[in-house]
C-alpha cells in the first residue's frame, strides 16, 4: 500500500494551491503549508488534517501481519500508532484543539487508537545534477553575502513605477532564497566533510535514526549513507522551521536563534510568489526599500551568528578533534 492508494477518495482537491508545503514534491504525501494552514478555513483545516493522517497511516488490516495465536497484529514496521498522539504532535499550536479533537475522533470511529505506518518509496535520493561543491567552511556565508548584495542592486535599475514595484517584491523574496541556500549549503558542508556530524545525524534524527530498512539492504545503504543524507538535506524545504531547528540542534550542534522574526517575511514572499503579490484577501502586498535593507540586515546578522558556531572547527577537520565513527 502506498501514501496515495486513497487518492481518489481524498479531498485534496477542494484545497487551494497555497495549501501545500510540499508543492514540488509531487511524489511525497501530502504535507500542508504551516502559514497556510493557520488562516485557513475550519474545512479546509480539517480536510487539510486528515489528508495528512490518511497519507500516513491506514488500518493494520491492510498490510500488517495478524498473530492468531496471540490475538494481535504484529506491527513489525512501526507502532501502533495513535492517531490523538500523532496529529497533536503535528498541528498543535497550528489549528485550534477542538478541531484537532474532531479528526482525532473520526479516526478513532475508523479504526480505534492503533493504526499502521503506510511505507511509500523514498525521494530523498541525491542527485548529483543539482549538488553543491563547497570548498571551504566560510563560502555559504560568503554566497549569501554576495546573493544578497547582488539582489539589492537590482534596486537602482530604473524603469516605470509598476516595474520598480515589483522588482522590489522578487528582490525581498529572494533573500528569503538566500537564507534557505545558506542553511542547506551549511548542513551540507559538514556532512560532507565531518563524519563525525554525519554520524549525529544518523543517530539523532529522527528521520534517519527510527528508519525502517530490511536486512537486505544493509549493506547497500551503508555505503551510501552519505548519500543518503545528502539527498534528505537536497529535497527538505528549508523554510519549514520546525524541520530545520532540530536538524540544526541534534544534528550539527547549534541551538539557531528563534525564527519567528523571519515569520511574517515568510508569509509577504509566500503571497508575492504563490499568490502574485497579492495576500489571500486580494489586497496586492506592498514592500518598501527599507523592508527589503532591514529583512537583508537581520539574515546577515543571523547567518554570522550561525557561521560562529562553527568557525572554530576549521575546514576539512573532524569536529572537537573526534575519530571518524566507523559506517
Amino acid at each position: 500500500m502506498g501514501w496515495n492508494d486513497h487518492i481518489e477518495d481524498s479531498e485534496l482537491a477542494n484545497l487551494p494551491p497555497e495549501a501545500y508545503g510540499n508543492e514540488f514534491d509531487t511524489e511525497g504525501p501530502f504535507d500542508p503549508d504551516n502559514h497556510w494552514l493557520q488562516g485557513a478555513e475550519h474545512d479546509e483545516q480539517l480536510i487539510a488534517m486528515r489528508e495528512w493522517f490518511l497519507a500516513r497511516y491506514c488500518d493494520p488490516s491492510e498490510e500488517t501481519p495478524y498473530n492468531g495465536r496471540e490475538g494481535g497484529y504484529l506491527f513489525i514496521h512501526g507502532g501502533p500508532y495513535d492517531p490523538d498522539e500523532v496529529l497533536r504532535a503535528r498541528f498543535s499550536g497550528i489549528v485550534d484543539d477542538h478541531l484537532m479533537k474532531e479528526v482525532i475522533d473520526e479516526m478513532y470511529a475508523r479504526v480505534g487508537d492503533q493504526w499502521a505506518p503506510i511505507h511509500f518509496a523514498s525521494h530523498d535520493d541525491y542527485d548529483e545534477r543539482f549538488g553543491l561543491h563547497l570548498v571551504a567552511r566560510s563560502e555559504p556565508l560568503r554566497k549569501l553575502r554576495e546573493r544578497l548584495q547582488q539582489s539589492q542592486q537590482v534596486l537602482t535599475l530604473q524603469g516605470d513605477l509598476a516595474a520598480k514595484a515589483l522588482a522590489e517584491k522578487l528582490v525581498f523574496s529572494s533573500a528569503i532564497g538566500a537564507l534557505e541556500s545558506f542553511l542547506w549549503e551549511t548542513a551540507h558542508y559538514w556532512i560532507e566533510n565531518d563524519d563525525q556530524v554525519l554520524h549525529d545525524f544518523i543517530t539523532r534524527l529522527p528521520v534517519f535514526r527510527d528508519e525502517q530498512i530490511k536486512l537486505g539492504d544493509l549493506f547497500k545503504r551503508q555505503k551510501g549513507l552519505k548519500d543518503h543524507v545528502k539527498g534528505y538535506l537536497q529535497n527538505l524545504v528549508w523554510h519549514r522551521w520546525d524541520k530545520v531547528v532540530p536538524l540544526y540542534r541534534d544534528g550539527l550542534g547549534v541551538n539557531l536563534r528563534s525564527m519567528k522574526p523571519f515569520d511574517a517575511a515568510l508569509v509577504k514572499r509566500h503571497d508575492i510568489v504563490h499568490r502574485s503579490g497579492h495576500d489571500k484577501t486580494g489586497s496586492p502586498i506592498a514592500v518598501s526599500i527599507e523592508d527589503i535593507h532591514e529583512l537583508c540586515s537581520k539574515i546577515e546578522a543571523f547567518a554570522v551568528d550561525v557561521d560562529k558556531h562553527f568557525s572554530t572547527r576549521g575546514d576539512n577537520d573532524l569536529s572537537d578533534g573526534a575519530q571518524a565513527p566507523d559506517f
